[in-house]
């Protein structure tokens, strides 16, 4: 089991869990920010350091990205 936690943009830790799956600590991340504000990340401790994980940096749940197009350069 691993540690996790959410980091808003201010620098605070809002929130810990552990968890056994990166994805369900990843969905977790997801319900546990403001969707309104960039800047919140998801860190993992390993081995006693925080190691990041992802962040909301320039996404947002307003625009959706559809899969099959590939990404867009």
């Amino acid at each position: 089991m691993a540690e996790y936690r959410v980091i808003n943009p201010k620098g605070d830790t809002v929130a810990t869990k552990d968890f056994d799956a990166a994805d369900d600590a990843y969905s977790w991340f997801k319900e546990a920010q403001d969707n309104t504000e960039l800047g919140w990340r998801l860190e993992v401790n390993h081995d006693g350091d925080w190691a990041f994980v992802d962040d909301s940096e320039g996404t947002d749940d307003s625009t959706s990205i559809n899969d099959s197009d590939g990404p867009s350069n």
